[in-house]
C-alpha cells in the first residue's frame, strides 16, 4: 500500500472517531434537556391537575346548590307576590 493511501485511511478513521463521539455527546446533552424539560412539565401538569380538581369540586357542589337556590327564589317570589297584593 502506498503511503498517500494509509495516510488517508488514518485520517478518515479519526475524522470519523471525531464525529462518532461528537454524535454521542451532541445525544447526551439533549437527552438531559429532554429529561429537565420532561420534569418540568410533569410538575406543571400535575398542578394543572389539582387546579381542575379544585375547579371541578366548586363546580360540583354549584351544580348541587342550583335547586336549592331556586327553590328558594321561588319562595322569595312567592312571598313577595304576597307582599305586593296585601299592600296594593
Amino acid at each position: 500500500m502506498s503511503d498517500a493511501i494509509i495516510v488517508a485511511l488514518i485520517t478518515g478513521g479519526i475524522s470519523l472517531l471525531g464525529s462518532v463521539l461528537a454524535i454521542i455527546q451532541t445525544s447526551r446533552r439533549q437527552t438531559v434537556e429532554m429529561e429537565k424539560a420532561l420534569a418540568v412539565m410533569r410538575t406543571e401538569m400535575a398542578g394543572m391537575t389539582k387546579d381542575i380538581q379544585s375547579h371541578n369540586r366548586y363546580a360540583q357542589m354549584f351544580a348541587e346548590n342550583v335547586p336549592a337556590i331556586k327553590q328558594h327564589m321561588t319562595d322569595v317570589d312567592r312571598r313577595l307576590g304576597e307582599l305586593e297584593r296585601r299592600t296594593a
